[in-house]
């Protein structure tokens, strides 16, 4: 099962990626009153709808679900967007993320530096890309060149 998800995982491109994290979204808004009634079918609508990232991506979709996503979403779904561009290899992408989690959580436990400042969480790092008059219109257009991808 784990190598299946490795080979699914592989053949989707960030873009892909950060759709089906949008489509999620789109879900938990339509049921944000379920999730405030019965969290249980809330839970399961949210799982129906989303099976794709349900189950080739858990712990994307737990985090997200648990609003758990940050910057660091981002910043990895850029890495990965690189590396499909070409502009880095796969070896790179592994080393600036380790270099940047040991920056997060090990330097400033072992005395090397100061806490880092608090990564953005998945809202505050949409609107940062919506405009004031139109912030639903906007949100679709994460993933042009204008968004989070483009960056």
């Amino acid at each position: 099962m784990y190598s299946e998800n490795i080979r699914k995982m592989s053949s989707l491109t960030s873009i892909q990626i950060q759709a089906l994290v949008r489509d999620m979204d789109a879900s938990m808004r339509r049921h944000k009153g379920l999730k405030r009634t019965n969290q249980i079918k809330y839970r399961e609508k949210i799982a129906e709808e989303n099976q794709h990232l349900y189950n080739v991506f858990p712990t994307i979709y737990e985090m997200h679900l648990e609003g758990k996503l940050d910057e660091t979403f981002f910043e990895m779904l850029k890495l990965r967007r690189k590396v499909e561009l070409g502009q880095i290899t796969e070896d790179e992408a592994s080393k600036i993320v380790g270099q940047q989690l040991f920056d997060r959580f090990v330097a400033p436990v072992i005395g090397d530096a100061p806490a880092p400042a608090p990564k953005l969480t998945y809202e505050e790092y949409y609107k940062q890309f919506e405009a004031p008059e139109n912030k639903e219109e906007c949100q679709s257009d994460s993933l042009t060149s204008d968004g989070p991808q483009g960056q």
